[in-house]
């Protein structure tokens, strides 16, 4: 457009010394054409100007087009990613068997080891947490050892754990001690122990703490309060932690610190900027799947990203920082070609470890193979196929477990959920809680159903416990096998070191002993529709309507 400018100027100029001319010889011939000349060629300038205009306009439009064309595309190529990536995710399966090896250890007897949280403390050694105590666990020897405290505390938990390198100190989220406790890892002579050094405790920050992380550089701690429902964060200041805010995490369980970030896992998993607690994101699913309860959270080593569980629907799972989906694999079921409810996971280099909780075993997936380190006996060896046991993903529809048949209980049609059984109607039948049944104190989380003539079987991973029902006369009892990790599979309930007939169960069943039902029976059971209600307490108010 400047070029016509330049024109237009010297075309001026021209027709100044032309008209010069022309004031001495008006009837020169030159003059006229010379005029006429500088005139086409000032219209035709005018009309180039107003083209060029037009096409400045037309190309901007055509930019702005071509932008939105641009963003649209980015939009469906991250939607046709995160496709991609479930689908990778449930079709790429890393071995989960792997190759046995049996740890040597301490045990209680008549106690499943139950790891929940792990932290290395040296090249070979991890500090390993069950909620009633701290192993040393040194991977190379294969043995695990019993760590004490050097003091008595109020009440001791220890749910997660987590080793600072800044300060050198073990951090312990000592649930219903409802304290975090800070100890110094002291060797002699070979033995370990842990000596504490600080115990913090805060009415508003750490009600009923699950999960504990240090910043690297010492300046924040973060600390996933479960009974608080909360995110809390403290700071270092003048070799105090100083509480400085707290956001809500239903069910808040796991948390990691990555630069100016913490996350914390529960029942959605949240992003906050770590000054301030500002809310930066806050996801419900894992790619396409919903949370169930995310028990763990924490840096991937590898990337600097995430990694995580799912420890109701057995899930692992690696997630940018942004809380979007990377990869995913595993679920609960029976035998060791799946999970059982993992607590935890982590990435340390190219090796990812899984506390698999009910399994007692801790999985290490690498470059050299997977290596299944076991805190117990052998197990499933009677098992010939163990792939055949191997479940879908994607099997839970929020805590319904979907594809299990329907069985006849009280009157209602159930299927197997988590902690209950959810009948046709909306009712969830709550699962019996600690001492409900004859000398049981364990919770039932994922439950299955068997079933043979009369009798259905209720197993439950969590509990050495099954609860056996008469669908002719309505007799509800329970039998112990005294296994944990047990699994129903049509007439069986399938357990590690064996697998037990419905029918042998039915025999050894002790029932429940007919207690007064509620007042009014039929109003108990009408109200009781959709919403959660004792399984017992139901089936001792339907009872009634059926003598």
């Amino acid at each position: 457009m400047k070029n016509w400018k330049l024109a237009l100027l010297g075309a001026a100029v021209l027709a100044a010394v032309v008209f010069a001319i022309g004031a001495s010889s008006t009837a020169s011939k030159r003059y006229r054409m010379v005029v006429n000349s500088i005139i086409r060629i000032e219209e035709r300038s005018a009309q180039l100007d107003t083209r060029s205009i037009q096409a400045e306009r037309a190309m901007g439009d055509l930019a702005r087009q071509l932008n939105d064309v641009i963003e649209e595309t980015q939009n469906q190529s991250r939607e046709l990613d995160l496709r991609l990536r479930t689908i990778h995710s449930t079709t790429r399966e890393p071995d989960l068997r792997g190759s046995a090896e049996f740890v040597s250890m301490q045990r209680i007897p008549d106690e499943p080891f139950l790891p929940v949280s792990m932290t290395r403390i040296g090249p070979d050694e991890f500090l390993v947490v069950n909620y009633r105590d701290v192993y040393l666990f040194n991977i190379s020897r294969r043995e695990a050892t019993l760590i004490q405290l050097d003091m008595p505390v109020p009440v001791w938990s220890p749910t997660a754990v987590h080793y600072s390198a800044f300060y050198d100190r073990v951090f312990i989220a000592n649930y219903t001690g409802k304290d975090v406790l800070i100890a110094e890892i002291l060797r002699d002579a070979g033995k370990v122990t842990l000596k504490l050094t600080e115990r913090l405790t805060h009415d508003e920050g750490i009600e009923g703490p699950e999960g504990i992380q240090v910043s690297r550089g010492g300046r924040f701690m973060a600390v996933a309060d479960y009974d608080g429902g909360a995110l809390s964060v403290f700071e270092r200041i003048n070799d105090a932690w100083v509480y400085r805010w707290k956001k809500p995490v239903e069910s808040s369980h796991g948390v990691a610190i990555i630069g100016d970030h913490v996350y914390g896992s529960g029942k959605t998993i949240a992003k906050f900027h770590i000054d301030t607690g500002e809310e930066v994101a806050r996801v419900s699913k894992i790619g396409e799947q919903p949370i169930l309860f995310a028990s763990c959270i924490s840096e991937d080593m590898k990337t600097g990203e995430l990694i995580g569980s799912d420890t109701m629907a057995g899930r692992v799972f690696t997630l940018t920082k942004d809380l979007e989906l990377k990869e995913s694999f595993g679920v609960n079921g029976p035998t060791h070609v799946n999970l059982s409810m993992p607590y935890c996971a982590y990435r340390d280099g190219d090796d990812i470890y899984v506390l698999s909780t009910y399994q007692d075993r801790i999985i290490k997936i690498g470059r050299e193979g997977t290596h299944s380190f076991e805190f117990g006996g052998p197990r499933w060896e009677y098992v010939s196929v163990p792939s055949a046991y191997r479940n879908n993903t994607d099997m839970w529809r929020g805590t319904l477990i979907t594809d299990s048949p329907g069985y006849s209980m009280f009157g209602l049609t159930v299927r197997p959920s988590y902690g209950s059984l959810q009948a046709s109607d909306g009712t969830a039948l709550l699962m019996p809680v600690r001492r409900e049944l004859p000398e049981n104190r364990w919770l039932f989380y994922v439950t299955t159903i068997a079933s043979y003539g009369d009798w259905i079987a209720v197993a439950a991973n969590s509990a050495p416990v099954v609860l056996v029902y008469n669908r002719k006369t309505g007799a509800l009892g329970s039998v112990e096998t005294g296994e944990w990790d047990c699994w129903a599979s049509a007439s069986s309930i399938l357990c590690p070191s064996r697998h037990y007939s419905v029918e042998e169960l039915a025999a050894k069943t002790k029932m429940i002993e007919a207690e007064p039902p509620p007042s009014d029976v039929q109003a108990y059971l009408a109200q009781a529709v959709k919403r959660d209600v004792s399984l017992i307490d139901y089936w001792r108010a339907w009872r009634e309507t059926i003598d």
